[in-house]
């Protein structure tokens, strides 16, 4: 229940966005096609106009063909509504809330309601001896099943682990043992998002020029560079993709491994 929430609340919040971005530029440009805006929005921003134009098609024509935007696209959006990022767009702008968001709450917390009993019942009537102080019941042929508690436990959760995100319960609480947030379950963050350590040698650019890192410049002024855009995983800065003068400034020539061997 929490998940889908958080999906409509977020998906609400973009077109909500979108919707502000491209009427400020019809306010700033003469023709209001959607590829004369997206131009326009395009150059006076970082952003491409195949994105804008894709960001148009979902929220505006409702043609859902394409997915949303993702974090760095959603904060350079807010970027040309004059606000700093994401965050600061939300801070300023609080949901008003009319009732309906509650309605939608007690409507899914019913139905979760109604689900977990239909599964509770039907797991007493398949396995009415079932011990819960047991991890494991072994069946008939002598085959050990897992705790039918473990098939039941909501993974649909991740948090930050060092250098990658896992996949969490969403029970485990604001905070997991690692000490960083417990969020929504995000697919691509959690295939693509890594910390890595790079040096002079790291593929740092795509064969037609793309980014492949971002950086993220911490309080000691160290650098630390991911593998995706976005927000950092911990404190939630938004990340910046890599440059030719980040690369010659502060990334170092040798690996540390490479340096540990040349000082032996």
């Amino acid at each position: 229940m929490k998940i889908c929430i958080f999906r409509i609340m977020d998906e609400k919040r973009i077109e909500e966005i979108v919707r502000k971005v491209f009427q400020k530029a019809k306010e700033e440009h003469a023709s209001h096609s959607r590829f004369a805006l997206s131009n326009h929005i395009s150059g006076q921003s970082d952003l491409s106009s195949k994105t804008l134009e894709r960001a148009y098609d979902r929220y505006i024509d409702k043609k859902e063909k394409h997915g949303p935007p993702n974090a760095e696209s959603i904060d350079l959006l807010c970027r040309y509504l004059m606000y700093e990022d994401y965050r600061d767009y939300v801070e300023k702008n609080p949901i008003k809330g009319t009732g309906r968001e509650w309605e939608l709450i007690v409507i899914m917390g019913i139905a979760f309601g109604t689900i977990l009993t239909t599964i509770l019942t039907l797991r007493n009537q398949v396995f009415p001896s079932y011990d819960d102080s047991s991890s494991n019941i072994e069946d008939k042929d002598g085959f050990i099943k897992k705790n039918i508690d473990e098939q039941l436990i909501d993974t649909n959760c991740m948090t930050w682990s060092d250098s990658l995100y896992v996949r969490i319960s969403c029970d485990t609480g604001p905070f997991s043992k690692y000490g960083t947030d417990v969020k929504p379950l995000n697919q691509m963050e959690l295939k693509n998002m890594r910390k890595v350590e790079v040096d002079a040698a790291y593929p740092f650019f795509s064969e037609d020029g793309k980014p492949l890192i971002w950086y993220y410049r911490n309080k000691d002024n160290e650098h630390e560079f991911f593998t995706a855009p976005g927000l950092h995983p911990v404190n939630g800065e938004t990340l910046r993709k890599i440059t030719p003068y980040i690369i010659q400034t502060y990334v170092p020539v040798h690996s540390k491994k490479e340096n540990s061997f040349i000082k032996q």
